[in-house]
């Protein structure tokens, strides 16, 4: 896999998707390769970490991964890993696996994940990932600008369908969720 003395980090994105994930892997990745370093790619975030599911990167590998939303690598939650067990259980695996150290893309959970693996040891980076633009120290995340934009554009197109219909719609955030990045809409008649 790769040279003696080269060094190998880890890559995983975890929790919620974001607009420009896959731009961030790309970049690890390049970056990495470009100062001799092996990158693995980490599949369903920390339960991939948990469970060994990756593969090594290339430049191949994120060809053409710019243009497409979601992540690359998947993601998911895990329960498991919140335990002490499931994060003892990761940090044996880069061992086991040579890892020498993980770049983290995510948010607020993804990160509480990385403190908790460097407190054992295994050097992490966390680049911010969410559309939620909560991450403390950054004045916005990846993903943040895209999902906001998108909104606009939703309301300004709904704006214009309620004129179109001589109505009136609102856009209001799911009950009790001012975080969500879903919306939805009820529409009454004018009088």
């Amino acid at each position: 896999m790769n040279e003696k003395n080269q060094k190998v980090i880890g890559v995983l994105t975890s929790g919620g998707d974001a607009p420009g994930m896959n731009a961030a892997v790309r970049s690890v990745v390049r970056t990495a390769i470009k100062k001799n370093m092996a990158v693995m790619g980490i599949r369903r975030g920390y339960n991939g970490l948990i469970n060994g599911d990756m593969s090594e990167m290339n430049i191949r590998s994120v060809s053409n991964v710019l243009h497409r939303g979601g992540t690359m690598l998947l993601t998911a939650r895990c329960n498991e890993f919140k335990t002490e067990e499931g994060q003892m259980q990761a940090v044996g695996v880069c061992k086991e696996l040579g890892i020498d150290g993980l770049v983290i893309i995510g948010g607020d959970g993804s990160f509480m994940g990385a403190r908790a693996l460097s407190l054992k040891g295994i050097p992490c980076i966390g680049i911010p990932g969410t559309i939620d633009n909560d991450i403390a120290c950054t004045d916005y995340t990846i993903g943040f600008d895209t999902a906001l934009n998108t909104a606009v554009e939703a309301i300004d197109r709904l704006r214009d369908t309620s004129e179109s219909h001589d109505r009136c719609s609102v856009a209001a955030p799911p009950a009790g969720s001012m975080r969500s990045a879903s919306t939805s809409t009820a529409t009454s008649s004018r009088r």
